[in-house]
């Protein structure tokens, strides 16, 4: 990482030079604020405030997309107030602490990799939810509440466009991960859940979930029905969820068949599809708890 100092009293930084080398830094240092418009290509700026308001402003202007750190001799707000709502991001007191100047610097190291992430998975999340119409759902989601669907990423998608429009923070647990358990338990009573693969877990594991989640706040998607106290909707999709590398066992298969196509299908044409008797669809119906009626389409 290469480290941009500006600053007018070059001798007074031999001790901060020394400690961001052996710290593992690389150094450019410039005395002259035009030279250092023109020519530097740090990482993260060190400026200091003896420079005159303009050559900062100009500056900090320049490299707004820069970390910044001003290096001041008294905390007066001409100083401070104008870079800092200029966009410079802290400052630090003359003459420097290496130990102070290094946590300050590892801390916006990793604030702007996390800005950084946060754009592109929002960029991505913009992307992929475009043509999702989210329009005829908004008005039914609600905390908490589940969702059965036969296209479990259709919902997903769904409830991050939700979260995107409502601006909510979700916090995302798969029922499928063997610490599903302690991550609701390490999440705060506050959090907004979204928990997908109810489908996957046992009975037993299924009571120990929904006691787990006793007046917690959460939406949790299935790929079954399930009958809890809680709001259920379904909502039955025209495409399958199925992914490229996915390999489901028959009963899923039929499962999901019998999902997708019962509102286009009596059980007989159904049963024919699939190379099952009458009989063996509805046993599997009564199984999973598949009751033939009207229910919310996409």
């Amino acid at each position: 990482m290469l480290i941009t100092i500006i600053e007018k009293e070059t001798l007074s930084n031999q001790s901060t030079i020394y400690g961001l080398k052996k710290a593992g830094y690389n150094i450019e240092l410039f005395d002259n604020m035009n030279m250092a418009m023109r020519e530097s290509c740090g990482d993260m700026y060190l400026l200091s405030t003896a420079f005159s308001p303009i050559e900062i402003q100009n500056f900090i202007n320049k490299f707004i997309n820069k970390t910044i750190l001003l290096l001041v001799n008294n905390t007066s707000n001409a100083s401070l107030n104008i870079p800092l709502s200029l966009g410079a991001k802290d400052y630090l007191m003359k003459p420097v602490n290496v130990d102070i100047l290094i946590h300050k610097m590892k801390h916006y190291e990793i604030f702007d990799r996390l800005k950084k992430k946060h754009t592109l998975y929002k960029n991505y999340h913009d992307y992929i939810l475009k043509d999702v119409n989210v329009a005829q759902y908004i008005n039914m989601i609600d905390f908490p509440m589940i969702i059965v669907s036969n296209n479990i990423d259709f919902i997903d998608q769904l409830i991050l466009a939700y979260a995107n429009i409502k601006k909510i923070y979700l916090v995302y647990i798969s029922l499928t991960a063997p610490n599903w358990i302690n991550k609701i338990n390490m999440s705060s009573s506050y959090d907004k859940l979204y928990l997908s693969g109810l489908e996957n877990l046992s009975i037993k594991n299924q009571n120990t979930l929904f006691k787990l989640l006793k007046d917690r706040i959460f939406i949790i998607s299935s790929f079954t029905s399930v009958s809890r106290e809680y709001k259920t909707v379904e909502i039955t999709t025209k495409e399958m969820s199925v992914r490229e590398d996915d390999i489901l066992s028959i009963s899923d298969y039929a499962l999901m068949t019998i999902k997708l196509l019962q509102f286009k299908y009596p059980d007989v044409q159904i049963a024919e599809k699939l190379g099952y008797s009458r009989k063996k669809v509805a046993s599997l119906r009564s199984k999973f708890n598949l009751i033939r009626e009207e229910r919310i389409r996409a």
